[in-house]
């Protein structure tokens, strides 16, 4: 979301409109022409797709919750704060665990991480999701451990052999500026 106003500059003539959502578009029924999704190949032949980045997650939270404790925080103490879950739900295998985990789950990372900023808990967020909040002081690291996911983040569009210029114009500039060159 923060990076839309380049997109819209770069790509000025373009009618955007974003719809945030767990189910697979039906590129024909949903009128969708790009569509950044979470899976892991292969995918359908009709579709091209490119990886954006792997998704490489990390506890975070508000420096404010952590107070004066000494970081990094082991995973005991980790599990004693207030976790905040999204939907897709790792905290399990981050913390090695196979109990339910108390705290408030969200359907979106977005608002896990909004609830972390505020000081709610702990959030187990995508490196790629949270740089600027990183760099800011905003969220800050609380252990040393990362969870690599088998899925990934990819761009995927319906092939054709039609020109589409507008399209093809945003695609270029995802893979130009949301392609994550530092994870594999």
């Amino acid at each position: 979301m923060p990076r839309l106003p380049h997109l819209i500059t770069a790509v000025p003539d373009i009618e955007l409109r974003t719809i945030a959502t767990e189910t697979i578009a039906d590129f024909d029924r949903d009128e969708v022409d790009i569509a950044i999704r979470f899976t892991k190949p292969p995918l359908p032949t009709h579709l091209e797709s490119a990886k954006l980045f792997t998704q490489v997650s990390l506890p975070v939270a508000s420096p404010t919750l952590i107070g004066n404790q000494s970081l990094p925080l082991s995973l005991a103490q980790l599990q004693a704060l207030p976790l905040l879950h999204e939907a897709h739900n790792h905290w399990s295998d981050f913390l090695g665990v196979t109990h339910a985990l108390s705290g408030i789950v969200f359907n979106q990372m977005t608002l896990a991480l909004d609830a972390a900023v505020a000081g709610q808990g702990v959030a187990l967020a995508p490196k790629a999701f949270i740089k600027k909040e990183l760099q800011t002081g905003l969220l800050i690291p609380v252990n040393d451990k990362t969870l690599t996911l088998e899925s990934s983040y990819y761009l995927v569009r319906k092939r054709t052999a039609l020109p589409r210029p507008s399209v093809d114009a945003v695609w270029q500039w995802c893979l130009d500026h949301l392609v994550d060159k530092e994870t594999p």
